[in-house]
């Protein structure tokens, strides 16, 4: 999640935000009873999971199709409304005297700037072109009366109050499906969907119709998804270690930044294959930051993600090494991101031997590309599943919003989030905090367990690794020995560790599953600043709680989790 820095003097006195007039009566609502809130098979419309498993997939464009450009005359990728000028071409960026000017269309010549404002790194970043296009890729699972839909969409964020929209929206047509699961790429090129990267700090850069548009194509990529439906031959699972690629293990494609240095180096996949053994989709499962291009990009792109996705169907070609794809539609399915995974700060090999060490896109299709090589790999020592039975089970649950930013940005509506569990006609204090209402999903497909996550969860949450066993490989400490507030590894959690205590011989975390609200971050090694916390970082490695919505996420969660796996191995075993 990028940087939400908002200003000090707007939120002065902030513990005494009220709100005037609050969208519903939430002061009064209960908390909710710890209850699974879906579980199928089992539930009215899903009572059984028998019979052959079929599967579906499409992919769907969510690239914005409207918006105008900007000249950057300084060169510092940030809209100076003063003295650099819109180009007021209308929806298709050609003027009059451009090569290829149909003629004038939506906006052109109006004197408004219709911007896309970029997500994830700085307030006041118009886009300026589209590198790639961003996709809405859907996979669906069909077995007996039982059907899960998953969409995988190329953005920084989907909150669950548009994932609900999205199910109310499926449900009205005819795709039958049980459990919609939609999961961010969390791409940092792409239009802000969330609200905190408008053209201020204090302004929202959400377009209410893009973010329609999106709930829309998750609905079509379904329902094309649906309508394809074919029984599979075989579903294949296989796995590869992103260490063994490089003398610089995964640090070659991808680096943990926050101490202590934990990386889950596993690539994972679940490929799908008709009754002809022809590939209908490849599922690719890793943990890492979609932000390679950095802040210095105003082009809007899924970032490495599409070409580890073209690697995947199509192959890749070098000089000194040629591979060939599976064919099918790829699906990327990011995991635990927290802590955080970043191909930032990495110089990165090709096969080659050329080395790409600043942030171009040439740099970013490489790591790409070197992923989706893995991926193949991975594809090409899976194993056949002898049993894929479907199952799936929901728990919604709330956690406070304890960080004072992010009950401005809800209680100022730059964030739209409806508040549970306070009276809004108070101050917010520790006796009134607010809170907000997400969920856990755990999808089983015979041997393949997944877990969504409603955020950007630490690695080490998922796996462990404070022995020094994960440090991604090459020459990289555990803790770096210049860190002048090191992590207290002797308070470090012993495990089991969440993935330890799933279901299931793979598997994944699902992040930004259903919803996006920030870090997961190790309880003991929680720490904000005494002077300003929430707003300040603490000393040493401490970004990732300025942006987390409670330092009780992490253990709320795996009281969430163990309830909900403790249910599923009694009553779905």
């Amino acid at each position: 999640m990028g940087p939400a820095v908002l200003l000090a003097g707007w939120l002065a006195g902030l513990a005494a935000c009220t709100r005037d007039e609050p969208a519903a009566d939430t002061g009064s609502a209960p908390a909710r009873d710890p209850a699974i809130d879906l579980a199928c098979p089992g539930d009215a419309g899903c009572e059984d999971a028998d019979g052959p498993l079929r599967v579906g997939v499409a992919a769907v464009p969510i690239t914005p199709d409207c918006f105008e450009s900007w000249e950057d005359l300084d060169g510092d990728w940030t809209y100076e409304p003063a003295t650099e000028p819109f180009l007021d071409c209308g929806c298709d960026r050609l003027c009059e005297g451009d090569a290829g000017w149909p003629g004038p269309d939506a906006g052109e010549g109006d004197g408004e700037f219709q911007a896309v404002w970029m997500a994830g790194f700085n307030n006041a970043m118009p886009a300026r072109s589209v590198r790639d296009d961003l996709w809405a890729r859907a996979v669906v699972l069909d077995q007996g009366a039982t059907r899960l839909a998953l969409v995988e969409i190329d953005v920084v964020g989907f909150f669950r109050p548009d994932v609900l929209a999205a199910r109310e929206a499926l449900a009205a047509t005819d795709a039958d499906v049980d459990l919609l699961v939609v999961a961010s790429t969390h791409t940092h090129e792409g239009p802000d969907t969330m609200g905190l990267w408008g053209p201020s700090e204090v302004e929202s850069g959400v377009d209410p119709d893009y973010v329609a548009s999106v709930r829309a194509a998750i609905v079509e990529a379904v329902q094309q998804a649906a309508a394809g439906l074919v029984e599979v031959g075989a579903v294949e699972l296989g796995a590869a270690d992103m260490r063994d690629y490089h003398e610089n293990g995964v640090h070659n494609v991808m680096t943990d930044i926050r101490d202590p240095v934990i990386i889950d180096p596993s690539i994972q996949t679940a490929r799908f294959l008709d009754a002809a053994g022809d590939t209908v989709t490849t599922l690719v499962h890793l943990g890492d930051h979609p932000e390679s291009l950095a802040d210095e990009n105003t082009g809007i792109s899924s970032d490495f993600p599409h070409a580890l996705r073209e690697t995947v169907e199509s192959g890749a070609s070098w000089e000194s090494l040629s591979v060939d794809g599976t064919g099918g539609t790829a699906i990327f399915v990011n995991g635990a991101v927290g802590g955080m995974m970043t191909s930032l700060r990495v110089d990165t090999e090709d096969p080659d031997g050329a080395v790409w060490d600043d942030y171009t896109y040439a740099r970013t299709e490489t790591i790409g590309s070197l992923m989706g090589v893995m991926a193949l790999d991975a594809v090409a020592a899976g194993e056949p599943m002898a049993d894929p039975k479907l199952r799936f089970a929901r728990r919604v649950f709330r956690l406070p919003v304890d960080n004072y930013a992010f009950q401005a940005l809800f209680l100022t509506g730059i964030i739209e989030r409806e508040l549970y569990d306070y009276d809004p006609s108070r101050p917010i204090d520790a006796d009134n905090t607010p809170t907000v209402e997400t969920e856990i999903d755990l999808v089983r497909l015979g041997d393949l367990t997944l877990l969504t996550v409603p955020g950007e969860l630490f690695p080490e949450l998922a796996v462990g690794g404070y022995d020094g066993s994960l440090t991604g490989g090459g020459d990289v400490p555990l803790v770096d020995p210049d860190n002048p507030n090191p992590p207290d590894l002797d308070a470090a959690p012993a495990g089991p560790y969440l993935l330890d205590r799933l279901p299931g011989g793979m598997r994944w975390i699902v992040g930004l599953g259903n919803d996006e609200l920030g870090y997961v971050v190790p309880a003991y090694d929680f720490q904000l600043d005494e002077t300003v916390p929430w707003f300040e970082e603490a000393e040493g490695d401490h970004y990732e709680e300025t942006n987390s919505l409670t330092g009780s996420f992490a253990p709320a969660l795996d009281d969430e989790v163990d309830a909900l796996v403790a249910w599923a191995a009694a009553n779905q075993p």
